[in-house]
């Protein structure tokens, strides 16, 4: 039994990203990277994988990308709707204030790395990303109401958090590694084992998202034609998903035979490519509710 879908008048748009969703564009995309990092990176120092100077630079990394969703949630003016698209606007407050306690965990992870404290910075680090965690559920819940399901719109952005931060974080060993030839490579190749399982999610995700109505289309979907006619789409697919699959497990091959300058170069183009597939894939929800 297929789900009722409410048509809400509003300007015509080709699936890219609006001037009004584009703080909330903004805002998911920096909030999935830097908690994504900051899992990551967590996640492989605990495991005693990676290098304290490369537990120092994520650290330094992925705090500002925390502090500019931060920034970002506090500047917006949060509405019932974005150019008909409805938000469940009662969930932004919670998600600023576990976000609050993800940024608190990162800058905390930060100070204790940088201190060579690692069992601390590990501990704090691992309450952040708990924190972080949460926060992106809520942030899948305030989008949610278009989306064909709930479920849908929260794995969504908890498969984009492990994208991203997995391709950032993994990008960056590669440039570690190269500082120094003796580095193990096993780091690397579970990086991009874990980027690969990530991006094979997201395409399960992106097929279901699809074929499942959206329960109200908010632009008269995207340019007036379906889902599959908007070029948007296929670009969102081909180069947001399938282009960085291929890289990855070439990325993966690269690492297996010590080819580290190599695997960092392929890395380095499949998060310019899920960057990109990321910004396409908000403006196709926000233009036509579906969680791609």
């Amino acid at each position: 039994m297929g789900v009722n879908v409410e048509r809400i008048p509003g300007p015509a748009d080709d699936g890219g990203v609006s001037a009004a969703s584009l703080p909330y564009t903004m805002l998911l995309l920096l909030a999935e990277l830097a908690v994504g990092s900051l899992i990551m990176v967590v996640i492989f120092d605990r495991r005693g994988q990676v290098t304290p100077g490369y537990v120092k630079a994520c650290a330094l990394t992925l705090v500002p990308l925390a502090v500019f969703a931060m920034w970002t949630f506090l500047v917006i003016s949060p509405t019932a709707d974005v150019e008909g698209y409805e938000l469940a606007d009662g969930w932004y407050r919670p998600f600023g204030v576990l976000f609050a306690l993800f940024l608190a965990g990162g800058l905390g992870h930060m100070v204790f790395a940088m201190l060579g404290d690692r069992r601390r910075a590990i501990q704090v680090g691992a309450a952040g990303s708990v924190a972080g965690v949460a926060s992106i559920v809520i942030l899948g819940l305030f989008i949610a109401p278009p989306v064909w399901s709930p479920a849908l719109a929260v794995l969504s952005v908890l498969a984009s958090t492990a994208v991203l931060g997995g391709s950032l974080m993994a990008m960056t060993w590669g440039h570690w590694y190269l500082t120094s030839g003796r580095l193990p490579k096993e780091p690397m190749e579970e990086m991009a084992i874990v980027v690969l399982a990530a991006l094979v999610l997201q395409a399960v995700l992106v097929l279901i998202g699809t074929f499942a109505p959206a329960r109200a289309v908010p632009l008269s979907d995207g340019i007036g034609v379906s889902l599959g006619e908007n070029p948007a789409f296929w670009l969102r697919v081909g180069v947001g998903l399938l282009f960085p699959i291929g890289v990855t497990w070439l990325a993966f091959r690269a690492a297996q035979i010590r080819g580290m300058m190599s695997a960092t170069g392929l890395l380095y183009i499949a998060l310019g490519a899920v960057l990109a597939g990321e910004v396409l894939a908000r403006g196709l929800l926000f233009s036509t509710g579906h969680a791609v």
